[in-house]
């Protein structure tokens, strides 16, 4: 059976991976509504839905990277839920504030910047702290 950190870090990694999916998921209708298959175009829905992917693709597999390093190293279980619900719902937010409008910020685009970058922090600092403990 697996330890029960790994099967959190699991279900993390699978929540993640799904609203990825999930925003990948709009750029391809939004592809296919605006007849845009290459870059952006004029389609402000297209643009949006292509940034809320594009930033979770860039802030996701290293804060995942960051919980798997916790399991590794025996970390408490509540660092991992912490950092990873901080991510979790940050990407969540960050995705929402980036949908409406991606040109200007949004309180749930900024409110899932910082829990994004929080979760981050946790993640790191637990790292290093249980890596020389």
């Amino acid at each position: 059976m697996l330890n029960y950190s790994l099967e959190i870090v699991g279900v993390y990694v699978g929540l993640n991976l799904l609203i990825n999916l999930f925003l990948a998921y709009r750029v391809s209708a939004n592809r296919v509504r605006s007849n845009v298959m290459t870059g952006t175009g004029e389609d402000e829905r297209l643009y949006n839905a292509n940034r809320a992917h594009i930033v979770n693709v860039e802030y996701t597999p290293i804060g995942l990277i960051g919980l798997v390093a916790l399991h590794l190293l025996s970390s408490s279980i509540y660092i991992i839920h912490i950092a990873g619900i901080c991510l979790t719902v940050g990407r969540i937010l960050h995705a929402i504030g980036l949908s409406q409008a991606a040109r200007i910020s949004t309180p749930p685009r900024l409110i899932g910047t910082v829990l994004t970058w929080l979760g981050q922090l946790v993640a790191g600092i637990a790292c290093l702290y249980y890596a020389v403990m």
